[in-house]
């Protein structure tokens, strides 16, 4: 894994990775700047403020605006990192799909195609979001769970299937945790939170009202709090006191809300061993112990049966 930089992203994704992670959740304004900048970085590196505010339609104040929410400076330093991705060969040319592969599915393809297509977009997704994790604070958060009186774990509509995942994961190796679909039972176990907790909220957008409000919620409890999303710059992801980002774009065709749902699976199983490593001793007891109860659910290898053994029945 590679360094972290300022920003809090893993320094190895590049400026435009940055960029198309955070797409789906920029103010119209921004996403016009992102996607100016996409299309042609290594241009961008040669053009001044003025000019690439007019070719998107903006101010130069939401080009200022739009560098900080990077983590950069100002200007200057966007054309700088630019420049330098260009001369490496990087992604600061004009955009390369097969680089990329998590644009729109077409409606005439066929299975093979769509199969070919929704493998290459999931493997890029994980890919890219090992590459923007902070494993400071993947370390960070992992020693807070695994030192925890009780987990919650906050999640709506198709990101509520990741927490109750991770719920039980992290149940199976011995720590206390909680999740709820429904927003009032949710509220009823936050107020439960005290500042040996970890509450931990998961959103793709990172601007789910419930998840905000709750995470609000578990912090005046006084608990540890953490966001698990794919834009930094969202009001769930600046008020946590942990950060884990994922990257994915929506494609046309697939389920709203499950365009993310591989790469945060992948950060919750990263955290989850993560946590697992540190309890290791009780939690390798504790699944040995979980796995002789479950063993006499399994059914067996098949038998053949007596009634077709006996050609004359």
């Amino acid at each position: 894994m590679g360094s972290t930089g300022a920003n809090g992203a893993n320094s190895d994704a590049t400026l435009l990775e940055r960029i198309a992670s955070m797409r789906d959740t920029l103010t119209p304004t921004a996403r016009r700047i992102g996607d100016v900048i996409s299309e042609d970085g290594a241009l961008v590196a040669r053009i001044g403020i003025e000019e690439l505010a007019e070719r998107t339609g903006t101010s130069t104040a939401s080009v200022n605006r739009f560098c900080r929410m990077l983590g950069l400076a100002g200007y200057t330093e966007l054309r700088l990192a630019l420049a330098g991705e260009a001369g490496r060969g990087g992604s600061a040319g004009r955009h390369d799909p097969d680089a990329d592969p998590t644009g729109d599915i077409p409606a005439d393809a066929d299975a093979e195609t769509t199969v070919a297509l929704l493998a290459s977009s999931t493997v890029h997704a994980i890919r890219r979001t090992a590459q923007l994790l902070d494993t400071a604070d993947l370390d960070r958060l992992a020693g807070a769970v695994a030192e925890a009186g009780q987990v919650q774990v906050f999640a709506f509509g198709g990101s509520a299937d990741v927490a109750h995942y991770l719920a039980t994961q992290l149940t199976g190796i011995g720590v206390p945790t909680l999740t709820s679909a429904d927003v009032h039972t949710a509220a009823a176990y936050a107020v439960t939170l005290g500042p040996n907790d970890v509450a931990i909220a998961i959103s793709h957008s990172g601007r789910a009202v419930q998840a905000i409000e709750l995470l609000d919620l578990a912090r005046s409890r006084g608990a540890t709090t953490a966001a698990v999303t794919s834009s930094a710059a969202s009001p769930l992801a600046v008020g946590a006191d942990v950060t884990l980002a994922t990257t994915a774009r929506t494609a046309t065709y697939r389920y709203r809300g499950t365009a993310g749902r591989h790469a945060q699976l992948f950060v919750t199983d990263a955290l989850y061993v993560r946590v697992a490593q540190l309890r290791a001793e009780s939690a390798r007891q504790l699944l040995d112990l979980a796995g002789a109860a479950t063993a006499r659910y399994q059914v067996g290898p098949a038998r053949k049966s007596r009634r077709t053994s006996n050609p004359h029945h």
